[in-house]
């Protein structure tokens, strides 16, 4: 059995086929962490440079086809404190910026429901929660091999 056939029958029967958008994932990152949004000019250019070409070639980008100039983005910083203790605790990318102390953010672009995060444990938290379409989860495509990738990756504490 090849790895998709064990993530097909591992996962695809816990799936509840549906997408939440943008401002409902940050809603459920209000409830689980404190946040404050930022201006993307307070994360240092080569981060802002790296999502921009990770949203132009992100799975959720393909039907879009969308350049750098028609993203919209919207950043936020975790506060760190008790309620985010769990995501500063684990692995995160250190990035160095105008704040005294190293930050996770999380970046969405809202026209293609692209995501990005230095913390690897909250951007897969953030995929699950996003969910899949039906479209994605009956056909099976790229899109929905992802997600049970990232579902097996979470329950495997590969983060």
């Amino acid at each position: 059995m090849n790895n998709r056939e064990d993530l097909l029958k591992k996962y695809k029967h816990k799936i509840t086929p549906g997408e939440k958008s943008i401002e409902e994932l940050i809603d459920f990152l209000k409830q689980k962490v404190d946040i404050k949004e930022i201006s993307t000019t307070d994360l240092p250019e080569s981060i802002m440079k790296h999502i921009i070409l990770n949203a132009v070639h992100c799975l959720r980008n393909q039907r879009l086809n969308l350049t750098a100039r028609e993203f919209n983005f919207i950043a936020y910083k975790l506060f760190k404190n008790d309620k985010s203790n769990l995501y500063y605790q684990s692995n995160y990318a250190h990035i160095s910026n105008n704040e005294k102390e190293d930050i996770i953010y999380v970046v969405f672009e809202t026209k293609t429901g692209c995501i990005h995060s230095n913390c690897n444990r909250l951007l897969l938290e953030l995929f699950i929660e996003q969910g899949i379409s039906e479209f994605d989860y009956k056909n099976e495509t790229p899109m929905f091999y992802a997600y049970l990738g990232y579902l097996d990756a979470y329950n495997n504490g590969e983060y």
